[in-house]
């Protein structure tokens, strides 16, 4: 269950206005572990001057777009 909230964090770090954002209190929904690694990307993006997306993992963020979001394939 906790995949589609990671799932939902994810693609809103790709690309929120086409893919949906990230209710922040999806974290409730996640374990500690996973809710500690969302924190550290919030606190790493927050920290950068420019927007920084994971486009070294595009491949791995295009299954997930036709895992859960296949309507926008």
């Amino acid at each position: 269950m906790a995949r589609r909230w990671v799932a939902n964090f994810l693609l809103a770090w790709w690309n929120a206005e086409a893919l949906g954002g990230f209710d922040i209190a999806d974290l409730f929904a996640v374990d500690r572990e996973v809710s500690e690694d969302m924190a550290t990307m919030f606190t790493y993006l927050a920290r950068e001057e420019d927007a920084v997306y994971p486009t070294d993992y595009r491949g791995e963020i295009e299954s997930i777009i036709k895992r859960w979001r296949p309507e926008k394939v």
